[in-house]
C-alpha cells in the first residue's frame, strides 16, 4: 500500500501544478509580447492571485491583451492554489513522509511544464515575430494537459488508499475510542504542547491561536518564496536585452528549467534527510535574492554561472517547502487542528508570492527598470 499510495501521490502533485508551471515559464514571453517586460511580475502574482476550479478554459496565450491574459492566468493558478489545500490538508491522514510523493509529484511538474514551453519554443523559434506564434501555440500547450484531469481523478479516487478508510475490526474501534478520550483529557490538562483549546472557542479564535502557533514555520516558508519569486523575475533581466528571444532553449525558458530542476531534487529529498532548522534556507535565500537584484542592475555575472545559482534558488526553496510541510504533518505538538495549521502555512506561500512580485514589479518599474 505504501507504494501504491506513493505513486497516487506523485500522480496528484505532477498534474496539480502542470498548468500554473506552464505559466510560469512563459511569464517572460507573455509579458514581453503585449510590451510590458517590466510588469512580469504581475504574471507571477495573477497566477496565486485566486482559489478557484478551472484550468483550460481560457488560452492565456491567445487573449487579446495584456490585462485579460492577468485575468485567465488568475484562473490557470487558482486551481493549482485549490488542489495544494485540500492535498496537503488530505496528508494528515496519512504516514509524514508521504509528503515526500506529493512534493516529488510538484517538483517534476515543473520539469514537465518547463520541458513543454521549452518544446514549443524550439519548434517556433525566438525573437521577431515568431513571438506571437508562440502565444498562440502555448495556448496548445495548456491544452495538452486537459485530459491529465482523468489521470488526476483516478489518482485520488482508486490508487490511493487511506488507512482510515480501511474497515476497523472491534478491537481496533475500542482501541481509537480510547484515545480518543484520552486525547480530549490530556488536552484538558494542558499537558500537550499546543495550547489548551476551549470548549466554546470561536472559529476566529481558533484560526488566531493556530496562526501563533505555527507562525515561525509559516513566516519561513513565507519568506523563502518572497526571496525566490523576486529572484525569477530578476532572471528575465540579468543579461543585457538582445541575449533573449533567441536561441534554443530562449535564456529565461532556460533558467526557468534549471529553476524547476533544482526544486524536483529539493522537493524528492525528505526521504533521504530533513532540515529542522528551516530559517537558514530562508537566510540562504534572501542572499540569492540579493546577488539576483544586484546582477541585474551591474550585469557582472557571466552567462554560464547563472543556470547553477538558478538551480541553488530552486534547490533552497523546495527543500523549506517540503521540510517544513513534514515537520507539520509530523511533530506531535501539532496533532489538534494539523490540517488547519498546514491549511494556514500554505496560504502563507500566496502572501510571499505576492508580497515577491509586487516587490519585484516595483523594483522593475523604478529603480532597475529594463528600457
Amino acid at each position: 500500500m505504501y507504494i501504491r499510495n506513493w505513486v497516487g501521490l506523485f500522480l496528484l502533485g505532477t498534474i496539480n501544478n502542470l498548468p500554473y508551471v506552464i505559466v510560469t515559464s512563459a511569464a517572460s514571453t507573455i509579458a514581453t509580447s503585449f510590451g510590458k517586460k517590466n510588469l512580469i511580475g504581475l504574471v507571477f502574482g495573477a497566477n496565486v492571485a485566486l482559489s478557484a476550479i478551472v484550468k483550460c478554459l481560457f488560452g492565456v496565450a491567445y487573449a487579446p491583451s495584456f490585462w485579460f491574459s492577468l485575468v485567465c492566468i488568475v484562473f490557470v493558478g487558482a486551481s493549482a492554489a485549490f488542489g495544494e489545500n485540500v492535498a496537503l490538508g488530505y496528508l494528515r491522514l496519512l504516514p509524514s513522509k508521504m509528503v515526500n510523493a506529493w512534493s516529488s509529484g510538484t517538483g517534476m511538474a515543473g520539469v514537465l511544464g518547463s520541458l513543454l514551453y521549452i518544446t514549443f519554443g524550439c519548434a517556433v523559434g525566438a525573437g521577431g515575430n515568431d513571438q506571437d506564434k508562440l502565444r498562440q501555440l502555448i495556448q496548445y500547450a495548456f491544452l495538452l494537459t486537459s485530459p491529465a484531469v482523468g489521470l488526476y481523478l483516478v489518482s485520488y479516487f482508486f490508487i490511493i488508499k487511506c488507512p482510515s478508510m480501511m474497515p476497523l475490526t472491534g478491537v481496533q474501534t475500542e482501541v481509537a475510542e480510547k484515545e480518543a478520550i484520552l486525547d480530549v483529557n490530556t488536552s484538558a490538562q494542558g499537558e500537550q504542547e499546543f495550547p489548551c483549546v476551549a470548549v466554546k472557542e470561536s472559529s476566529l479564535h481558533r484560526i488566531w491561536r493556530c496562526t501563533r502557533f505555527v507562525g515561525w514555520m509559516a513566516l519561513n516558508l513565507s519568506a523563502v518564496y518572497l526571496f525566490e519569486y523576486i529572484a525569477q523575475g530578476c532572471a528575465a533581466k540579468v543579461r543585457p536585452k538582445s541575449e533573449y528571444n533567441i536561441g534554443c532553449p530562449e535564456l529565461y525558458a532556460g533558467l526557468s528549467l534549471c529553476y524547476q530542476a533544482g526544486v524536483f531534487v529539493s522537493r524528492s529529498s525528505v526521504q533521504l534527510f530533513t532540515v529542522t532548522k528551516v530559517h537558514i534556507l530562508s537566510v540562504l535565500q534572501f542572499i540569492n535574492m540579493m546577488l539576483w537584484i544586484v546582477d541585474v542592475h551591474f550585469k557582472f555575472l557571466p552567462v554560464h554561472i547563472l543556470p547553477a545559482l538558478m538551480i541553488y534558488v530552486g534547490l533552497l526553496g523546495g527543500a523549506s517547502y517540503v521540510n517544513i510541510f513534514y515537520i507539520l504533518l509530523h511533530d506531535d505538538k501539532y496533532n489538534i487542528d494539523r490540517e488547519l495549521c498546514i491549511n494556514i502555512a500554505a496560504l502563507f506561500i500566496t502572501f510571499g508570492i505576492i508580497g515577491g512580485t509586487a516587490l519585484e514589479t516595483l523594483l522593475f518599474s523604478t529603480a532597475l527598470k529594463y528600457d
